[in-house]
């Protein structure tokens, strides 16, 4: 049993680090330009909030305004999106996604969705019991990270 539990450890970890090296690259995401992963989400984030500014994006990313400041300007410059004058409040700054953000946004969703429907494809054999205990291991095994 101990050695089972070890080998599925050991696979888990493996998982994990392939899963980490193949989502820290830069990626194009259909466009002429590379992005991190922190870019990506940050663009991913502005597509589903629209009208937030930079300290509402902070929130929602769960980072530093000032980390947010920084990926906005890098994703400016790269012009994936653009920054407006809020029309309601004037001290507030809006991020808008440019036609290239848009475009990697999508892509990106499309990547996410190519995931799941792997995952999907792998468990859609598994019985009812099966897949209680995965979820269970796995909100738990995030609970632990998070820790």
């Amino acid at each position: 049993m101990k050695q089972n539990i070890d080998k599925i450890s050991e696979l888990m970890i493996d998982v994990i680090c392939e899963f980490y090296e193949n989502d820290s690259k830069a990626r194009t995401f259909g466009t002429d330009t590379e992005l991190y992963h922190s870019e990506i989400h940050m663009l991913q984030c502005i597509m589903d909030n629209p009208g937030l500014h930079i300290s509402g994006i902070a929130r929602t990313l769960g980072i530093t305004r000032g980390a947010a400041s920084q990926t906005a300007k890098r994703l400016e410059r790269k012009q994936m999106i653009e920054k407006k004058v809020n029309p309601i409040d004037s001290k507030k700054i809006l991020m808008l996604l440019t036609t290239k953000g848009k475009t990697a946004c999508l892509n990106h969703k499309l990547a996410h969705e190519k995931h799941r429907t792997v995952i999907s494809k792998i468990l859609s054999s598994s019985s009812a019991e099966q897949l209680l205990f995965l979820k269970s291991f796995l909100l738990k095994f995030e609970t632990a990270l998070k820790e």
